[in-house]
């Protein structure tokens, strides 16, 4: 099985959508089987990871939540199932509920054969490395998850601009990143492997700041920072041209893995970003089978040549 490894795609299947027009979603994603095997054709894409984060806004209480993410990993390990050749599956947990997110990782693994979880970067102003989430990192440790942390709504008062997707997404995947960081995470749960989504938002940018003013305020001592940096993995999604560089900066390519953000980003962005990916790691003289393929293949335990 040839092409790219994609670990940032989603599927919003029509069951999806219905469900999420159901409970008043403020918008739901187009997406097509049809028009994702165009954008893998265009992007040389061989296999997608499918994740779909479910933030906690929408829900009455726990069961309603628990429910509705149980259906949304069912109905894309259902999509996985009918074309295991191209697609994987990242399931979602019910954040903040940790009790119901326990459930549902048992479910994702034991019944679905899930890859791996995607988690939101915080939930109920609690980010990842937050006290209440220890039952459910003790857990996803055990199992040597692989996570995604995806961004969603900064936590606090929603603003009117600027559009949340343009800058907000970023800062609560760093957010995130940063209380892995201050909480010794990695450290307390080694066996799970982190991935960042969007080249882990503002990180590798301000990568210098943090080990300068952590080291002065914050107790974290600059070796400690600089060996979190190279333990997370972090997607390409919407991050070339621009971020590649800071990114390449701070982390050596071995870390760095594809993903476009399909059907979140449209077909042109995606494509634009690809191209724009290839150029720069042909610029800076990476390996581009490192980023496209090869390092997806060693951090996934089952990968498509070997379904």
């Amino acid at each position: 099985m040839d092409g790219r490894i994609d670990v940032h795609q989603h599927a919003i299947t029509p069951d999806i959508a219905r469900m999420l027009r159901s409970v008043n979603a403020p918008f739901v994603l187009p997406w097509s089987l049809e028009e994702t095997w165009d954008v893998f054709a265009a992007n040389g894409i061989g296999f997608g990871y499918l994740s779909n984060p479910v933030p906690g806004g929408f829900f009455a209480d726990e069961r309603q939540a628990a429910g509705f993410v149980t259906a949304v990993n069912e109905s894309v390990a259902a999509l996985r199932e009918a074309h295991p050749r191209r697609f994987g599956l990242l399931a979602a947990v019910p954040m903040p509920y940790v009790d119901a997110a326990l459930e549902e990782v048992r479910y994702a693994y034991d019944t679905l054969r899930a890859d791996g979880i995607v988690l939101i970067a915080q939930s109920a102003g609690d980010y990842l490395g937050a006290e209440p989430y220890r039952p459910l990192l003790e857990e996803l440790d055990r199992r040597a998850a692989v996570v995604l942390v995806h961004p969603m709504m900064l936590p606090g008062r929603p603003v009117a601009a600027p559009p949340i997707v343009l800058a907000d997404f970023l800062l609560d995947t760093t957010r995130a990143a940063v209380n892995l960081v201050l909480t010794r995470t990695l450290d307390r749960y080694p066996r799970i492997r982190w991935i960042l989504a969007h080249a882990g938002g503002f990180l590798p940018y301000a990568a210098s700041r943090v080990r300068l003013l952590g080291e002065q305020f914050f107790d974290v001592d600059p070796a400690v920072f600089d060996d979190y940096l190279g333990r997370f993995y972090y997607d390409t999604a919407l991050s070339a041209p621009s971020a590649l560089p800071s990114l390449l900066a701070a982390v050596p390519p071995t870390q760095v893995l594809f993903g476009t953000d399909w059907s979140a980003a449209p077909a042109r962005p995606v494509a634009a970003c690809t191209a724009a990916l290839d150029a720069g790691l042909a610029a800076a003289g990476v390996d581009a089978a490192l980023i496209d393929r090869d390092n997806a293949a060693r951090l996934f335990a089952r990968v498509p040549a070997a379904r």
